[in-house]
């Protein structure tokens, strides 16, 4: 006789599913290898099981059938599994489970495996929360403890660490007082202060500057693929708050003035980290600013206000997540191979000896500055060439900034051409782990790429309820 279907909340399962792993990792940690195996096969498999759920495909579990119900109520608070839901939390558990699985070559930091799968628990819970305030208080928990996450990695981690949590924590207050604002009976300018209340606390969470201090920061003391997880996972999720919000009061985007302060913030963005990225001779920071162009992308085709720019916006966090699997694993070798040295004057002879590993980190460099055939491209083009039609003082400063990051990347490549410094002994064995992990790297970000239809559909199922930009 077959076992009867096993029934589970959908949101509570995924919560729960993702808090068990991070447990069995925390108890691993010290065999940190078997620790990030356990989390990527348990991040990978419940992203799986999410995108088959948003594609209405049959589930098991051990065997048995398993029916995921839509929501469930906690004290009279309701999560739900909608298919935007669904999709947004399929492509953080799915990239979640690839960064832990690229990132087992080097060490990231003994709670960068448990505190990364409780991180993504988290967010699972503010992905499927129905009211925006608990999805709001739920991503500030989720970057308290993103903060365990960034600071375990290298000596000096806590800086970038804290200012993270510091500047979420800002930009969490004037959004929890914001619905106050929009009740029947606020006064009569409530809108007003609940547009302003919006701008601030996005501005700050969008990382605009004069806060992307906090990208630059993480990007220059965090480990490679603790960066790589934090721009990966938060911004969807912070991404899916503001769509909910604008779908819920449509009022608060009329005037448009969110989206103008995303498009000239986004150039701002683009142009400080194409400038400065020029002249970086470390290669977090080098990281660091070539990711902010590629955010101030972003931010420009968000501030588009228009459903085509939603849709770049949207497209351009999964190709961003590729470049950053690029980056983040090449520059785990290459700290490997300097004693995490990050200075780019340490590199000589670095392409001899890591070819493969430093071929991983200038594809992904190029491909945060936007450089045909790779990932960034695929989202930086069409949106400048909208651009170039609409409005070219928007473009030209995208196309510079990128060419800005080439110039940093091609500083750290001479040095990595040059002559190699005087034999010293290697591990011949962390040598072929180099290796392999750059060939698998490069071969994954490549076989992602080239087969598009999963992410652009999961993009467009998460688009698809948002209806709001058709009245703004």
């Amino acid at each position: 006789m077959n076992a009867p279907p096993l029934a589970l909340p959908g949101p509570l399962f995924f919560f729960l599913a993702a808090m068990a792993v991070a447990v069995v990792a925390y108890l691993l940690h010290r065999w940190t290898f078997l620790s990030g195996l356990v989390s990527s096969a348990g991040c990978l498999t419940l992203g799986g099981m999410a995108y088959l759920l948003l594609l209405d495909r049959p589930l098991s579990l051990f065997g048995r059938s398993l029916v995921l119900g839509p929501s469930f109520l906690l004290w009279g608070r309701e999560w739900t599994l909608a298919p935007s839901r669904m999709a947004v939390l399929a492509f953080v558990l799915i990239v979640t489970g690839l960064i832990f699985a690229l990132a087992l070559h080097g060490p990231q930091g003994w709670s960068f495996y448990p505190f990364g799968v409780g991180v993504v628990g988290v967010l699972s819970l503010a992905i499927t929360a129905q009211q925006y305030i608990y999805a709001v208080l739920l991503l500030w928990l989720a970057a308290v403890m993103a903060v365990f996450v960034l600071a375990g990695g290298r000596p000096g981690a806590t800086m970038g660490a804290f200012r993270f949590l510091a500047l979420t924590t800002l930009a969490v207050m004037p959004l929890l007082i914001l619905p106050h604002y929009l009740e029947p009976d606020a006064p009569e300018n409530a809108l007003q202060v609940a547009s302003i209340l919006m701008i601030v606390g996005f501005g700050i969470l969008f990382m605009m500057p004069p806060f992307h201090g906090q990208l630059v920061a993480v990007s220059a003391h965090a480990a490679p693929m603790a960066l790589s997880l934090v721009l990966s996972v938060f911004p969807p999720v912070v991404f899916q708050i503001f769509f909910t919000l604008g779908q819920a009061h449509p009022a608060l985007l009329e005037d448009g003035f969110m989206f103008s302060v995303c498009r000239w913030m986004g150039v701002a963005a683009a142009v400080i980290g194409g400038l400065v990225a020029a002249g970086q001779r470390r290669w977090g920071s080098l990281v660091g600013y070539a990711a902010l162009v590629d955010w101030g992308a972003g931010l420009i085709a968000l501030g588009q206000g228009t459903r085509v720019g939603m849709a770049q916006a949207a497209q351009m966090l999964v190709w961003r997540a590729f470049s950053l699997l690029l980056t983040g694993s090449g520059l785990t070798a290459i700290f490997q191979a300097t004693d995490q040295n990050e200075g780019l004057e340490q590199c000589s002879g670095l392409l001899y000896r890591r070819p493969l590993s430093v071929l991983a980190l200038f594809g992904g460099l190029f491909s945060l500055a936007g450089f045909p055939l790779t990932p960034g491209a695929a989202g930086r083009w069409p949106l400048i060439l909208d651009l170039l039609a609409s409005d070219s003082r928007a473009a030209w400063p995208l196309i510079l900034a990128g060419a800005g990051v080439g110039v940093g990347a091609l500083s750290g490549l001479k040095a990595c051409l040059s002559a190699p410094a005087p034999e010293r002994q290697e591990d011949r064995r962390r040598m072929m782990v180099s290796l392999a992990f750059g060939l698998l790297t490069l071969w994954l970000v490549g076989y992602l790429f080239s087969h598009p239809a999963p992410w652009l559909e999961i993009v467009e199922r998460t688009l698809a309820e948002f209806t709001f930009l058709e009245v703004v």
